[in-house]
């Protein structure tokens, strides 16, 4: 070996180099475990000293004074109205987002003491969606928003929110999400239940990763819809680990209607035998011709027949009269 290693030598730099002697592994002493424990300890306070920097470094602060409601300004034990402040108020830091950008809101209850010494009397605390939580409704709602509808991941949404002052971690920004979908399970679920009561309603699954123990596996995002009759879309979502028609039945099932689907089998739970009207996808129909048309020219007479039904679906919604008998 290091004769080829000497002729390699010779070929890349002209000569041969000199050997160099081995060098000698250096050996660390191992720490005692009282130095250990001193090291972790040390790190943990150098982390929280950064986390309470970062909340110190809160770009817009501002305060939102909050007052005892005139029909309460009076002594819970002797009814007198002499009150006075007791001292500058309750404070509660919450982390709210206004538009643009983010701010610390400060709310302040006024705290009222009665002269008699016996009763104080507080301005009701601000609602929030969390008790004793620290972020408003307001960025709950940016969360959602910017995971559901703009697929933002939520590490990376840890990060724009750190950027616009406001202390995160991605722990925390999961569990204020579950926090809300929880909050909006009855929302969710009564939209839902208004669309399964419409007669028409339309329905499609999505495979998704998700994330498991040291590796992902598929999961499926089911998309049931409906259009009111003044034209608003309701949309509702179901997420399941399987792709059995469980889902469909538990949102759709016992519903009359028509189902507009595809040919997945899935569906079949709530369209036979008694149950919705199974309707095809004129799309789902006109790919297949579309697929043919290299070995079946004769295909585009049949796309040309559902080019017409499109121009009499477009007619009609021009016309208003999409819907009706």
């Amino acid at each position: 070996l290091e004769a080829k290693m000497a002729a390699l030598e010779r070929r890349l730099f002209g000569k041969k180099t000199e050997k160099l002697p081995p060098v000698a592994k250096e050996l660390k002493p191992s720490s005692t475990s009282a130095e250990d424990e001193a090291a972790r300890a040390a790190s943990a306070l150098q982390t929280r000293r950064e986390r309470a920097a970062r909340k110190a470094a809160v770009a817009v602060e501002r305060e939102v004074h909050h007052e005892v409601p005139a029909k309460e300004r009076r002594c819970p034990a002797c009814g007198s109205a002499a009150l006075k402040p007791l001292g500058a108020g309750r404070r509660t830091a919450v982390y709210e987002r206004v538009p643009d950008f983010f701010e610390k809101q400060v709310h302040v209850q006024e705290v009222l003491a009665c002269t008699c010494g016996r009763g104080v009397v507080t301005a009701p605390a601000p609602p929030k969606v969390v008790d004793k939580g620290e972020y408003g409704p307001g960025l709950l709602a940016h969360v959602v928003v910017s995971k559901c509808a703009d697929a933002m991941p939520l590490h990376r949404l840890a990060q724009r929110l750190e950027r616009g002052g406001v202390p995160m971690s991605r722990s925390t920004l999961t569990d204020l999400f579950h926090q809300s979908a929880s909050v909006l399970l009855p929302l969710s679920t009564h939209l839902l239940h208004c669309i399964a009561s419409a007669e028409v309603v339309l329905a499609d699954e999505t495979p998704l990763r998700v994330l498991d123990v040291k590796k992902t596996r598929r999961g499926y995002l089911w998309t049931f819809l409906t259009q009111t009759p003044e034209g608003a879309w309701l949309i509702g979502y179901r997420f399941s680990l399987g792709r059995a028609g469980k889902t469909p039945m538990e949102v759709l099932g016992g519903t009359p209607g028509a189902l507009v689907v595809d040919g997945y089998t899935g569906y079949n739970v709530v369209t036979l035998p008694e149950g919705r009207m199974r309707v095809g996808c004129w799309a789902h129909v006109r790919r297949r011709f579309f697929d043919a048309l290299p070995t079946a020219p004769e295909a585009r007479e049949a796309m040309d027949l559902i080019l017409e039904l499109y121009r009499v679906e477009a007619q009609a919604r021009d016309a208003g009269v999409v819907g009706t008998a």
